[in-house]
């Protein structure tokens, strides 16, 4: 009769070995590459939501002061500035979606006091842009910061993950068209102050909505002050300067 041989238990503890080692390999590969995924999802997430944020800003910026063959019964820009690392607010208003109806050249009357002929037809005639955290609730355990876009107050959360906004106002003091220089809101500026407004430069700080995308965390420049975050964010600044076509007629 022939014996029967096998493996060795020395032969089967090696083979073992190899195989967790092969193991081992094959999910480190499955993990970076997820991380990998996490990471490339996540730019371009970022890159998405601070170009939409400036096309929401510019369009409702260059249509302010708009009122068709009307003519605003007060400013039609306005703005605070948060001081440190507290966001911008800007305010604007003008025919953004339904043209005034009444006599032309005559003044558009807020909501409360609107006449006969001289009147807007449609509330939505100003839009703040703020930054703020929404409350959490069952839908919303852990929210982000978050760009607002308020209509006549009413709260409508646009694009998460803007976690600054800083603005300056181009100011035209010579009446040439042109910028002379850029300043932050003053709460002094009157309505003569603000006309002479003919451009903003917008900058946005956009972070990641996933954390711990980077082994570290990731020191950043925003308006002139270096940070050093606790999470594990990517953070990018977007800019963009915006004519007032309204205000250069």
């Amino acid at each position: 009769m022939n014996k029967q041989s096998g493996f060795s238990l020395l032969e089967v503890m090696i083979a073992l070995l190899i195989g967790l080692f092969l193991l081992g390999g094959v999910l480190q590969l499955f993990s970076d590459a997820q991380q990998t995924f996490r990471m490339q999802s996540n730019l371009a997430r970022l890159q998405e939501n601070g170009r939409f944020a400036l096309d929401f800003l510019e369009h409702d910026v260059r249509m302010a002061g708009y009122w068709g063959c009307m003519t605003s019964s007060s400013g039609d820009i306005s703005g605070t500035a948060g001081v440190s690392v507290v966001p911008d607010t800007i305010i604007l208003q003008g025919a953004f979606v339904l043209t005034p109806t009444g006599i032309c050249g005559n003044p558009v009357n807020s909501a409360n006091s609107c006449g006969a002929v001289n009147c807007y037809t449609d509330l939505t005639s100003t839009i703040t842009y703020i930054i703020s955290t929404p409350v959490v609730s069952s839908t919303t355990p852990n929210p982000l910061i978050t760009l607002y876009r308020n209509t006549n107050n009413v709260s409508n959360p646009l694009i998460e993950g803007i976690e600054n906004m800083k603005i300056l106002y181009g100011v035209d003091s010579d009446a040439d068209g042109v910028a002379n220089y850029y300043l932050p809101a003053n709460p002094l500026w009157v309505a003569s102050d603000w006309i002479k407004v003919i451009s903003v430069r917008i900058s946005l700080l956009v972070a990641t909505l996933d954390d711990y995308l980077i082994a570290q965390p990731s020191t950043y420049t925003y308006n002139g002050v270096t940070t050093t975050p606790t999470d594990h964010k990517i953070r990018r600044v977007f800019n963009t300067t915006i004519a007032l076509r309204n205000h250069l007629l």
